[in-house]
């Protein structure tokens, strides 16, 4: 790994499309999703850091786990309170509803850490994937400002430091269907991963 990194997943959501039933803890190829993300961190990273509003759900989740700074829900303010968590310069994301990430696909992005770059996010056809990229403490200052000002869009950040993109090429080299940015937002999505589990353990 070129540089020391926090692993942060972010477990704010409001699940609304499943009843309030956590996303994190749903079961795929007979895992839950947050425990499939925890195999792949661990071999990643020294701190592990989950933000969420519900710690008590997560008591049985060796990481730290924090709660957002600011009462608006967002993903903004996931992003600032895992990095303000973050013992390290950087802090790589991800949701708790991505039951495919590619330990390969994350270490590509460390790759290519720098010392003058704020932001690594992967660029694809479908846009960015602000929800799995790498951010720098650097970007603190930005996150607040936007966050004490209600402005809660990720893509205002990439406008206040450097921001280094990662092509669709490169991603596709170590994971080829691009399935680590798969994420479960409906049932039916959920269906499409245990079907695709079958195919991807």
């Amino acid at each position: 790994m070129a540089q020391p990194c926090t692993g942060v997943i972010l477990a704010g959501g409001q699940n609304k499309r499943f009843d309030g039933q956590n996303k994190a803890f749903l079961r795929v190829g007979g895992k839950r999703i947050i425990d499939r993300l925890l195999e792949v961190y661990t071999r990643l990273f020294d701190q592990i850091v989950l933000v969420t509003n519900d710690p008590a759900a997560y008591m049985d989740i060796d990481a730290m786990i924090v709660t957002d700074h600011y009462s608006v829900r967002s993903s903004l303010n996931g992003l600032h309170a895992g990095l303000y968590a973050a013992t390290h310069e950087y802090a790589f994301f991800a949701a708790c509803d991505t039951p495919f990430i590619r330990g390969a696909l994350i270490r590509r992005l460390l790759d290519v850490l720098a010392h003058k770059v704020d932001i690594i996010i992967p660029s694809t056809s479908a846009g960015f994937e602000p929800m799995f990229a790498v951010y720098k403490k650097t970007c603190l200052p930005a996150m607040v400002w936007q966050l004490e000002r209600d402005l809660l869009k990720i893509q205002g950040v990439f406008r206040k430091v450097r921001v280094k993109t990662v092509a669709e090429a490169d991603l596709r080299e170590v994971d080829p269907d691009l399935i680590s940015f798969f994420n479960i937002n409906t049932p039916e999505d959920l269906v499409r991963a245990r079907t695709l589990c079958k195919e991807n353990p």
